[in-house]
């Protein structure tokens, strides 16, 4: 059925702008303004306990430039030896089951491709006529649902069109209610997902 045809399409509701636009706007600002404001105290946090870091290292080389060399060289030495142990454990051996995990997928593709350029070679039109047939049926399907689509505006048109040779003020005043309305519920949800994400 058409919106046109329906009783309710010339019967305006109140647009309820407070509820729908004024108070979800005003609540994701204060979202968005208790968020923003969190972030920047974290990363002023980081920044301050950051600068604190760099001091205290400072004053290390400067009090005892030797010792806190080597102890640097020394954690070096260590993250070094860890990352390469860790390398060695854990990413060449998923490293080594991807490349086989490749091979025989490469060679499961080629034997399917050497069997399908067999059924080619043997039975050519058979072969095109089952690659084909997917397409086809996929395609009669698309043509089926764009053709009851187009159906269906062509009548919520013609509706229209009767409507506004009836009565076309009227008509105009519910299809820009209706369009308003519409439009309205629509902000509401998206700000309302929004704050659900939040």
């Amino acid at each position: 059925m058409s919106i046109f045809k329906n009783p309710d399409f010339f019967d305006f509701k109140p647009l309820d702008l407070e509820h729908k636009v004024f108070l979800p706007t005003r609540e994701l600002y204060s979202s968005l303004s208790l968020q923003v404001s969190e972030l920047y105290r974290q990363i002023k946090t980081v920044l301050i306990d950051w600068h604190a870091e760099v001091a205290v290292t400072a004053k290390q080389i400067y009090a005892h430039p030797v010792e806190t060399g080597s102890q640097w060289y020394a954690q070096a030495v260590d993250y070094g030896a860890q990352m390469y142990a860790q390398v060695n454990e854990v990413y060449f051996p998923k490293v080594e089951s991807m490349y086989e995990q490749t091979v025989v997928d490469a060679t499961q593709l080629g034997l399917q491709a050497g069997e399908f350029w067999q059924a080619f070679y043997d039975h050519p039109q058979a072969t095109v006529a089952a690659l084909i047939e997917p397409v086809t049926n996929y395609t009669n399907q698309a043509v089926d649902v764009v053709e009851v689509y187009f159906v269906s505006v062509y009548s919520a048109i013609v509706d229209l069109f009767n409507l506004m040779l009836e009565q076309p003020t009227e008509t105009l005043e519910a299809v820009y209610q209706n369009a308003l309305a519409g439009l309205l519920d629509i902000y509401f949800q998206l700000i309302s997902s929004l704050l659900a994400m939040l």
